[in-house]
């Protein structure tokens, strides 16, 4: 289940599922990469609160998946993080879906865009984390944190068919309508993890277009500024 939380009176978005260690999305309040001068000033209210300084990396719609080193805090054209006990890392979204996967101590934060997500980048995080820690699919804790909504989704008739491919069950994330097509991309990813065999799914409510407002959407309004999932293992 998710919640607002704060972080010096700004807002935070946290789910109760994983526990073990600290993971968060930041909002419009909190913004950690932006053009804006206030994003040094968060990120150092962020880091002070963590008692750590964070890494981060360079999405390139990929599913390469880099593992954090320490005293290294930038990685280079990746669209995923393995995080081990000690380490503590960000990574920026805009109306892509965040994917945080613990299992026995370790922690992925994943990147899957439309392009992530044909790529299958929720399998290939779960196929990492159970090669790094022995676990089965079934002990993985996965998080689908805030992006954009099935309604403001709309598609090409192309992209709708390569994700269409990715999973067996397409009930219900996916819809044709009046030669227009949605897809829910949170939706598409728990589907994914599902058909690996991961049971323990808690999906974010909130749509980084619509609803609340409480994260800024790239597709809507074409801002540099982006939400942030933070994890501390």
């Amino acid at each position: 289940m998710f919640f607002i939380d704060y972080i010096d009176n700004k807002k935070i978005v946290k789910s109760t599922l994983i526990d073990e260690c600290d993971v968060f999305f930041t909002t419009r309040d909190i913004c950690i990469y932006s053009k804006e001068e206030d994003m040094s000033y968060n990120r150092k209210v962020v880091e002070k609160f963590l008692g750590q300084k964070l890494a981060t990396n360079h999405p390139v719609h990929g599913v390469e998946i880099a593992e954090v080193e320490k005293d290294k805090f930038f990685y280079e054209n990746v669209d995923g993080l393995l995080l081990k006990k000690g380490m503590a890392a960000f990574h920026n979204f805009g109306d892509c879906v965040p994917l945080v996967l613990y299992a026995k101590g370790k922690v992925i934060i994943s990147h899957a865009g439309w392009r992530g997500t044909a790529k299958c980048m929720a399998k290939v995080s779960v196929d990492r984390l159970i090669k790094e820690t022995g676990c089965e699919a079934s002990d993985v804790k996965a998080i689908v944190g805030p992006s954009i909504c099935f309604d403001c989704y709309e598609v090409g008739k192309d992209v709708y068919g390569e994700l269409s491919k990715t999973v067996n069950n397409t009930e219900e994330i996916f819809r044709e309508k009046d030669d227009k097509y949605f897809v829910d991309l949170k939706g598409i990813n728990k589907q994914q993890l599902i058909e690996c065999g991961v049971d323990m799914i808690d999906v974010c409510p909130y749509c980084t277009n619509c609803g609340e407002k409480m994260f800024y959407s790239f597709r809507y309004e074409k801002t540099g500024n982006r939400h942030s999932v933070v994890v501390k293992v």
